[in-house]
């Protein structure tokens, strides 16, 4: 191919990074659009000074972080304030890795693109020098495969980057709108 064999590589990352986002957002929707119902149900269990039943509900939706949160916080009621806050604290803590799961890596991968690209250009370029020493410049066809392996890998590294780079921050914002909902 005309970007060498470090196309293939900079391909992977962008497959590698789109089944990481669609894994994330099927994930994060889900959470979303469960949380304000099940506050609304567990707030007026609790105006109805109802625990058992909250504690229960909370039990039985177990798979949605406010729930998990709250159900935890329950088993702490009747202490001071300060606890009560501290077991609230200490199950946010622990949804924090399950929200974010996954970003780290799409970090990772939308600096390695650019980078292979970068490689790629490094090497193409490394490759027309080579044909410029072996026979001179007096034809410019030899120099074209050097150079296209060189700026099509860059094109590439980037085209594949830039996505991942805003689809990384679309994510990252959501989590932070989640956990300012289990917050509240």
């Amino acid at each position: 191919s005309a970007g060498g064999l470090l196309v293939w590589p900079i391909i992977l990352v962008g497959i590698a990074a789109i089944l990481l986002v669609i894994e994330r957002f099927y994930t994060l929707s889900r959470i979303r659009s469960n949380s304000d119902r099940n506050m609304g149900t567990i707030l007026k269990m609790v105006a109805n000074n109802e625990w058992d039943q909250c504690r229960a509900f909370c039990n039985e939706q177990s798979q949605y972080p406010t729930c998990r949160i709250i159900g935890h916080t329950l088993n702490y009621m009747g202490q001071a304030r300060e606890i009560i806050e501290n077991a609230f604290q200490e199950g946010l803590l622990k949804e924090l890795p399950i929200l974010e799961r996954s970003l780290p890596t799409l970090n990772v991968l939308a600096a390695v693109a650019p980078l292979l690209g970068l490689l790629g250009t490094v090497t193409g370029m490394i490759s027309t020098f080579q044909i410029i020493t072996l026979y001179g410049t007096g034809d410019p066809r030899m120099m074209s495969g050097g150079i296209s392996e060189a700026l099509v890998t860059t094109q590439l590294g980037l085209a594949v980057a830039v996505p991942i780079m805003i689809l990384h921050h679309i994510l990252d914002r959501r989590v932070d709108k989640i956990i300012s909902d289990m917050e509240e």
